[in-house]
Order: structure tokens, then sequence, then C-alpha cells
């Protein structure tokens, strides 16, 4: 009989080889219907359409200005707690959690990829932890920031344009970013609140049978949000950083955000930069509710409902397909051998596989957080 159940584990096929099965056959699929399909780029070249490359290749180097940003807000944050790290330090981690963000589940595995990458360059696991604590930070304000701009000055545009379903879409991404930064705010002015919290709806997780071992979570946790507050402090404390960190990562989104615009030019579409870039900063917000690596299907549909207005149906599924070749594809492409922190590291592929290496990485910072203390 437990020869009979051996046999019947090991014949039974891993929940994350199906996972990346399907993603990989849903990637697949979506490239070829956008080549192939009516109105797909194969039919685009038959038209006989005049495309413009230099604005495709310009489309190309704003992605690469991108990066490039990212990687340099990461040097910044690095350099307040490791005067001796190395710009390669940064590329590379910046590289590292562009690729990873792009594989996992609502880009989730991106920061417990670029904490294990840094201290595997020689960085502290707390340094490691404060530098992406302090850039996620200033990301999700920017973002936010961005979203209430977009809503303000574009809104009879959204009202004009968009579907009710969009719109529904829409304002549950917005509240979501608002949600993000008020438990930003609690935990960086009320750590013992934000821990209470927290402590209160991991121990109901664990009565609902969601959650096991709840006083270790809650012990990890709590130090993870203590370092968190504290390297809050730290950062309002050097007001220059933070406005160097503010001001470069606007940069950097409105280099991710122009691609579209840039795709649009290349097809001598007439467009507003502006009703681009606020479109795309929504088109990123209301995708990334699909719980997919790169939120595959969602990430397209999102792009042909705001982008409705200026694509036509002749050129929408050839401009959809080289915006994600250009923002997801390529990006894979480019960061891939950038991947293999070590050979032992498993990479998360599913959403519960990134928490467990969420919650080693913020058992290792709350280890290290005891020791100084």
């Amino acid at each position: 009989m437990e020869q009979q159940d051996k046999k019947e584990k090991k014949s039974k096929i891993p929940w994350t080889l199906l996972f990346n099965i399907f993603i990989f056959g849903l990637t697949f699929f979506l490239i070829i219907y956008f080549i192939v399909s009516k109105d797909g780029i194969i039919d685009l070249i038959k038209s006989g359409m005049e495309i413009t490359p230099v604005w495709l290749i310009v489309a190309v180097f704003v992605h690469l200005a991108n990066i490039t940003i990212d990687a340099f807000v990461i040097y910044l944050s690095l350099k307040q707690t490791e005067p001796k790290a190395k710009k390669r330090m940064a590329i590379t981690t910046a590289l590292v959690g562009q690729f990873y963000c792009a594989i996992t589940p609502s880009a989730t595995g991106g920061q417990p990829m670029q904490i294990l990458s840094l201290t595997r360059m020689g960085i502290s696991g707390a340094n490691a932890t404060s530098t992406l604590i302090s850039k996620f930070l200033v990301w999700q304000f920017t973002l936010t920031i961005y979203s209430i701009v977009a809503f303000i000055a574009r809104f009879s545009f959204f009202m004009q344009n968009l579907s009710p379903t969009m719109w529904i879409f829409a304002i549950i991404g917005f509240l979501l970013q608002v949600a993000v930064i008020v438990g930003l705010l609690l935990a960086s002015f009320s750590s013992k609140t934000t821990s209470r919290v927290v402590a209160w709806a991991i121990r109901l997780l664990a009565k609902i049978h969601i959650l096991k071992q709840p006083e270790e979570r809650i012990a990890s946790i709590t130090a993870s949000i203590r370092l968190f507050s504290e390297n809050n402090k730290n950062l309002r404390k050097n007001k220059r950083l933070l406005v160097q960190m503010f001001l470069l990562t606007a940069l950097q989104m409105t280099a991710f955000f122009l691609v579209p615009f840039c795709i649009a030019q290349a097809f001598g579409i007439k467009c507003n930069v502006l009703d681009m870039l606020f479109a795309q900063a929504y088109v990123n917000m209301v995708s990334s509710l699909m719980p997919l690596p790169g939120g595959s299907g969602a990430a397209e549909y999102c792009f042909s409902a705001f982008f409705a207005t200026y694509f036509s149906e002749l050129t929408m599924k050839s401009a959809i397909l080289l915006w994600r070749t250009i923002t997801y594809y390529g990006t894979i492409v480019l960061c891939l051998p950038f991947s293999g922190l070590k050979k032992k590291t498993k990479v998360p592929t599913t959403v519960e596989e990134v928490k467990e290496t969420a919650v080693e990485s913020a058992e290792a910072v709350a280890t290290i957080a005891q020791e100084k203390n």
C-alpha cells in the first residue's frame, strides 16, 4: 500500500508545472492571434500602410530609459546604507526585478528576488530590504499621484470613451492604489497599530484554516513593519534624496507610459500625448488586478479598451503586439541572463510560492533587526 501511495504521489503533476504550461500556452496563443487573425500584423503589412521605423526605435529606447532610471533609483537608495555599493549591483538588481515582476503573478516576485540578489552580492539583508522598501514606498506614492492627476485631468475623455465595465475596473484599481497608500502611511507613522491589525488578520485567517503557524508569521511580519517604519523615518529625514527619488520615479513612469504614443506615431496617428500617457497609466493599473504574470490577457484587453479612440481595427492588434513585445516579451528576453541568482535558488512562479519567498526574506530580516536591537 505504501509503495502504491508513493507511485501516486510521483505520478501527480505539480501545480506549478500546470500553471506554467497554461501561461506559456496563453502567451503563445495571443502572439499567434495578433499576427495571423483578421486585421492582425500580416493584414497590416498587406494593406501597404506606411510605418515609420524610427518611432518604433524610439519606443524601444524609452522603455530602456525606464529600466535605466529604475536602476539609478535603486543605486541612490542603496548608497544611503551601503556607501561602497557599485552601480553594477543596482543594474543587476533592477534587471532581476524586471524579470521576476514579469514572470510572477501580479509582479509579486520582483522584490523578494531583488533582496536575494543583493544579499548574494554581499549586501546585508537589512540594508537590501531597506533599499527596496524605500523604492517601493516612493513608487506607490508616485503611481497614486499619477493616477489621481490622470483621473482629474482627463475625466471627460475617460467618460466618453470607456465602457461601464472598464469604468468599474478603473475605479477598483484606483481604490486599491489608495488603500495601499493608506496602509503604507499607517505602517510609517503608527507601526504598533499596523502590527495589531496584521496580527488580528493573521489569527482570523488561522482560525478559518487558511494560514498555519500564525504566531511565527506575526513575529516576522511585525519585525518587518518595525523595520519599514524605521526606514521610512530615515527616508523622510533625507529630504533631498526623497525629492530625487520621486522626480526620477515620475520620469521613469512617464518613459514607460510613452511607448503606446511612440507606436501611434509610427503608424502616423495624430494623438494627444497626455491622453496617451494617462490612458497607459490606467491600463497598467487595471491589468494588474489580474493575478497572472504580466496580466496576460487582461493587459491586451485593457489596451484595446483605453486606446480604441486612437487605433483603428486595422492597427489595433498590431499596436498591441508591438507594445507587448517591447514592454513585456522583450523585457523577459533582455533580463533573462540576469535571472540565475544561484543554481539552488527556487524561482517563485505561483502566488503561494511568492508568499513563501517573501516570508523567508522577512524572517531573515527580522533576525537581523533583533540582533541589532
